[in-house]
């Protein structure tokens, strides 16, 4: 399902724009959104490096690391890849990422395991200065690894800084 639905958001995009910096992206919003009342906030700090493990005339797939902490002393640290998809000649980009990482629980929701998956999709705005506005949304699993795998739902508006 999830090729699928990469390869759909890929004949979407007419063309890449050209290479994008480095970016230090600065966000902050809800941890375990779809299941947890009252809500919990987070915030994160994303590294999107500008190497490029493959770039061709649709896509462009970047090294990511990162760490959040949530409001419950919930601590998740990650590294991954991140594809952006340059909308057409629009400044819109859609990037989907992966990547696994440590959950250190805190005071906060059991997950399970302290090696989590995580998969995201984010959809921002390529401002003049090259910095990106958007929004994120993912799903963090253990995919069964331990006796339980409830996993979690997070979803956040960041800011990309432009790093070179």
């Amino acid at each position: 399902m999830k090729r699928i639905f990469l390869l759909s958001a890929v004949t979407l995009a007419l063309f890449s724009q050209d290479k994008d910096p480095a970016l230090l992206q600065v966000g902050a919003g809800v941890f375990d959104i779809i299941h947890r009342k009252p809500i919990t906030g987070m915030v994160q700090l994303d590294y999107r490096s500008d190497y490029q493990v493959y770039k061709n005339n649709y896509i462009f797939i970047r090294p990511m690391s990162g760490f959040w902490i949530n409001f419950e002393s919930g601590f998740y640290v990650y590294a991954g890849f991140a594809m952006d998809i340059f909308l057409g000649k629009s400044n819109f980009i859609f990037t989907p990422s992966i990547g696994p990482g440590a959950y250190v629980r805190g005071g906060g929701k059991k997950l399970g395991f302290p090696l989590e998956f995580r998969d995201s999709v984010e959809l921002s705005y390529r401002l003049p200065n090259r910095g990106r506005l958007g929004v994120q949304f993912y799903h963090m699993s253990n995919a069964s690894l331990g006796r339980k795998n409830p996993g979690t739902e997070c979803l956040l508006l960041f800011y990309g800084i432009p790093l070179n």
